[in-house]
């Protein structure tokens, strides 16, 4: 019996083969990357954004406004912000820091920049820097309604209220708007205009009424309007990490690393690259083993027997055995190679004068329980074989 041989696929072979799987992998991969980058650009957004499609964001309104003829301008730090508005004379501009990018002397400059500012979501700090008059409340739910005369507040006599309400602490000329400053219950307003010598400061509490979320509600749509688009330029400034102060306010990672720090990490980088290189030569090349390589069938035959010792497998080791001598039995009978289990069972018992039943139980039906069940079963057709052969060919 000649030894089978194994030979391997080359790799042009290989890659040909995988090439519909690859495409496949890549494109969904591709296609991955591109949902994951878009539902993160969205969910980054700060709230108030005029960019943002979420439900904080106000990227409604900001188109809303530019189909008006109102030029948004959006910027992303105080320095940008300062030269959108330098040479323009009537503009307006909207901020809110809320994730607190800015600095006290930082929220001062911005108030001062255009001839009117509106500061959303006032935190208690800078109030106290740049309107000391005017502190937190507590907010209502709901609809507030306007109870004011300001121009901004003519065609909207009712906003969604919160998150925030302001009140006034001090004397002062200041215009209160969407609220009643019930001091009972301690509710303030929703918008305080200041003014502050050629800039008018509008402080804005309600800026639920400006998200995406909440605009076509009550009368927050021509609330918002009339607002952010009191003069034909609108800067629409969301601070960032730009902002952070250079002068030693805040400092960057390189200079709150120890000196040591980059020397370190430069010797760790070499020892890395070093060691890689050392093991990657410590075998020494590649060697490629030319196959086909010749496998005896003994070795087969044995290492097909440990794993069905190992797993129990006893009935798919009777189904082995089963096959080899129906085939050795078909040959001995002269019968072809593609005749039927049940042809040979009739041809056998015709040789050897049995009934059918227990060949039939033998060759197809029975089912060994335990390893003795294996070796009766496994003797029994060895045994039916030399029957066989001794009716074939008699002595």
């Amino acid at each position: 019996m000649s030894a089978p041989t194994v030979v391997t696929p080359s790799i042009r072979r290989v890659v040909v083969r995988s090439l519909f799987w690859i495409i496949a992998a890549l494109f969904l991969l591709g296609i991955a990357l591109i949902s994951l980058s878009l539902v993160g650009t969205a969910a980054d957004r700060e709230p108030l954004d005029p960019a943002s499609p979420n439900q904080s964001g106000t990227r409604a309104l900001a188109e809303v406004l530019r189909q008006q003829g109102v030029d948004v301008i959006e910027t992303t730090s105080l320095d940008q912000t300062r030269d959108a508005l330098r040479g323009v004379d009537e503009s307006t501009l909207f901020f809110a820091d809320l994730n607190a990018y800015l600095l006290d002397d930082q929220i001062a400059e911005a108030v001062g920049l255009a001839s009117t500012v509106i500061y959303a979501e006032p935190s208690i700090q800078s109030l106290l820097e740049i309107a000391p008059e005017v502190s937190h409340a507590n907010t209502p739910s709901g609809t507030v309604a306007a109870n004011c005369s300001a121009k901004f507040a003519t065609n909207s006599p009712s906003i969604t209220a919160g998150p925030l309400s302001l009140d006034i602490v001090d004397d002062t000329d200041a215009t209160v708007c969407y609220g009643d400053g019930d001091a009972e219950d301690g509710y303030g307003y929703g918008v305080v205009s200041l003014d502050r010598g050629d800039t008018r400061l509008v402080l804005l509490g309600a800026t639920t009424a400006l998200t995406n979320e909440s605009i076509s509600s009550a009368d927050n749509a021509a609330f918002a309007f009339s607002l952010l688009g009191q003069n034909s330029t609108l800067v629409w400034y969301t601070p960032s990490f730009a902002d952070f102060a250079d002068d030693g306010g805040v400092k960057t990672l390189d200079e709150l690393a120890p000196d040591w720090m980059l020397p370190v990490v430069w010797l760790a980088a070499v020892t890395l690259l070093v060691a890689a290189l050392w093991r990657g030569r410590r075998f020494g090349p590649l060697v490629i083993e030319k196959l086909p390589v010749i496998v005896r069938s003994s070795e087969t035959m044995q290492g097909r027997a440990r794993l069905y010792e190992k797993t129990a497998a006893r009935l798919h080791t009777l189904d082995s055995l089963r096959i080899g001598s129906l085939r050795r039995l078909a040959a001995l009978c002269g019968m072809a190679t593609a005749a039927s289990v049940d042809d040979v069972i009739n041809r056998i018992a015709l040789l050897t004068d049995q009934p059918t039943a227990p060949l039939r139980n033998l060759l197809i039906d029975s089912a060994p329980i335990t390893d003795n069940d294996l070796l009766e079963l496994s003797d029994a057709l060895l045994t039916l074989e030399q029957r066989v052969e001794s009716a074939v060919r008699p002595t």
